[in-house]
């Protein structure tokens, strides 16, 4: 059974345990805006036929701008596209505008959402994106280059093994909650604040083996990580750096793994 959704909606108003040394922190670099893609590029039609070439492949396109959208997407199956074509090429899911709610649930196997970028420069935004099953992809940002990313709560729930999220964000006031339960999973989630308004949040819980975390926040105001981890063999490589101070708390209940967390504040 073929389905393709193809959504595009345009507003006119834009309103421990084995540790070991801690390896030197890769720093977060701001990442790239994404391009607004028109209805009659060869891109999104390519990503159309590619579609309509796919069984059982559900695809969504969305380019939303304008303040207060409430997106609720839901894609049920195997190797759904939420960004991306069959052959998962690159259609970014760009939503710009503030004060934005966005739930987005993909249930089954081989998923990928890629890109999204979200862009708010001021009220509060709350994003959830859930994945149920195994082998599913995540590739985010906020912000990029001079856009913005403020006051925006992220929250990653993932379900499944073998699973990866790749976030980067830059702005002000940024939570990113991750909830995972299963095996294998990867996750890189990079924070990066400037000089107003407050610091970053990332709050993590992890219940599953062999998982493996790359976690850094660089910021000139006050950030925090908290995890939570139960589980065999998971890593923890936690980077903190900015002008205040940095808070990390680690609750770990596992056999081997590694922790490791560097800090700096000057």
């Amino acid at each position: 059974m073929k389905k393709t959704l193809i959504t595009l909606a345009l507003l006119a108003t834009f309103s421990a345990f084995g540790q070991s040394a801690p390896s030197t922190p890769i720093a977060a670099t701001a990442p790239s805006p994404a391009q607004m893609i028109a209805v009659t590029d060869t891109n999104f039609s390519a990503g159309v036929q590619s579609a309509l070439n796919g069984a059982n492949t559900n695809i969504v396109y969305l380019q939303q701008s304008g303040n207060t959208p409430t997106v609720n997407i839901l894609q049920d199956g195997n190797s759904n596209r939420a960004g991306a074509n069959a052959s998962g090429v690159i259609n970014p899911m760009i939503l710009q505008g503030d004060n934005q709610t966005l739930t987005l649930i993909q249930q089954g196997d081989g998923n990928l959402v890629n890109t999204l970028q979200l862009v708010t420069t001021s009220g509060s935004s709350n994003v959830t994106i859930q994945q149920l099953g195994h082998q599913n992809t995540i590739n985010a940002l906020c912000g990029g280059g001079s856009a913005n990313c403020n006051n925006v709560n992220i929250n990653w729930a993932l379900t499944g093994n073998s699973n990866t999220i790749n976030y980067t964000a830059g702005g002000n006031q940024l939570t990113s909650g991750i909830n995972v339960n299963g095996n294998g999973n990867t996750f890189t989630d990079q924070q990066s604040s400037g000089v107003t308004g407050a610091g970053s949040q990332q709050l993590i819980t992890v219940t599953g083996n062999n998982n493996s975390f790359s976690l850094s926040q660089s910021s000139l105001m006050p950030s925090s990580m908290v995890v939570n981890q139960n589980g065999t063999g998971t890593a923890f490589n936690i980077s903190q750096s900015g002008s205040f101070s940095n808070v990390a708390n680690v609750q770990s209940s596992a056999n081997g793994g590694t922790i490791n967390i560097t800090q700096r504040s000057h």
